[in-house]
């Protein structure tokens, strides 16, 4: 094999190797290292009056503001609008479901009407935090997602501190 040869495998086998470790040190999205104010909710929103939202996806939105206030990082908004960044936590089920009634009337109406209602979700059963750019909404892929099971079980809350330790580490980054 000629001399040049060998330098121009080497120099091929070196970029390749710069070009996988680069691939696998994915930068973290700024976005989220410089963003100031953060909403959380769930798919379905975090309205009170909402009968889509299950029970321990409520439970998951308190408790991850809950974290991100004790964190002093963040700042919460009431409303997308408001927020830089959109935390969307959902608790891990195989299935959950809601059973109940739904009364409808008012003052225009003579009659009232009760109807029963029945809300189900079910998926994966791993706990999931995923970060969206606000400013596109949640109807795009996520900047940032976590998944493990009880990974939103307070105390501990490790989804929230797997994020917390990636944007720290992000923003002593130069």
């Amino acid at each position: 094999m000629p001399r040049h040869s060998r330098y121009v495998v080497l120099l091929l086998l070196l970029s390749s190797f710069l070009v996988a470790k680069a691939k696998k040190e994915k930068a973290f999205p700024a976005l989220i290292t410089n963003a100031r104010y953060v909403f959380v909710t769930t798919y379905f929103g975090n309205e009170p009056a909402n009968t889509r939202i299950m029970p321990s996806d409520r439970r998951a939105v308190a408790d991850v503001e809950t974290a991100i206030q004790k964190w002093g990082r963040y700042t919460l908004a009431h409303q997308a609008n408001d927020a830089e960044i959109i935390i969307l936590v959902r608790k891990g089920r195989y299935a959950e479901g809601l059973a109940g009634i739904h009364v409808h009337g008012g003052s225009d109406q003579p009659n009232t009407t009760i109807t029963p209602e029945v809300n189900a979700d079910g998926g994966d059963p791993q706990d999931m935090i995923a970060v969206y750019d606000a400013s596109m909404g949640i109807d795009t892929s996520p900047l940032w997602r976590g998944r493990e099971r009880d990974g939103l079980n307070p105390p501990d809350m490790q989804l929230v501190k797997e994020l917390r330790a990636k944007i720290e580490e992000a923003a002593k980054k130069p």
